[in-house]
């Protein structure tokens, strides 16, 4: 996965990612992984704009973090429309890190980079507005 994500405000988007730790995949079944996407750096994880967990399953109106292949520290962040339909078109900067489910203490920042939305003409999900 690049270090620059980029989608249109209000569509679903799924990145793929591959995480490492010292050069080495990570083991997906012994960490609790985070996407967070925030407008400053400095915003605390309270005013993240989205955020996901792979502890928390996606559901029909909310995406979030599924691991395609654990012991090669794969997953899949899935965006759906609810959890992008209100953002503002600009750069945001996205994080992933991993914390170890045995020891809480071991957080591990894996990925960061930015986050473009670009705004569309519509985003309306049914009907004509006329």
């Amino acid at each position: 996965m690049a270090n620059k994500l980029s989608i249109f405000r209000g569509d679903a988007a799924s990145f793929a990612v591959a995480l490492t730790l010292g050069g080495s995949p990570i083991d997906l079944d012994l960490y609790n992984t985070f996407f967070t996407v925030k407008k400053k750096l400095t915003d605390p994880d309270s005013r993240a704009v989205i955020r996901k967990n792979s502890s928390s399953s996606p559901t029909s109106d909310s995406g979030g973090i599924v691991i395609t292949d654990a012991s090669a520290g794969k997953l899949s962040v899935d965006l759906l429309h609810n959890d992008t339909k209100n953002l503002l078109g600009g750069e945001y900067i996205y994080g992933i890190n991993s914390v170890k489910k045995s020891d809480p203490s071991l957080v591990y920042t894996l990925q960061e980079g930015t986050f473009s939305v670009s705004l569309d003409v519509g985003i309306r999900t049914s009907g004509d507005p006329t």
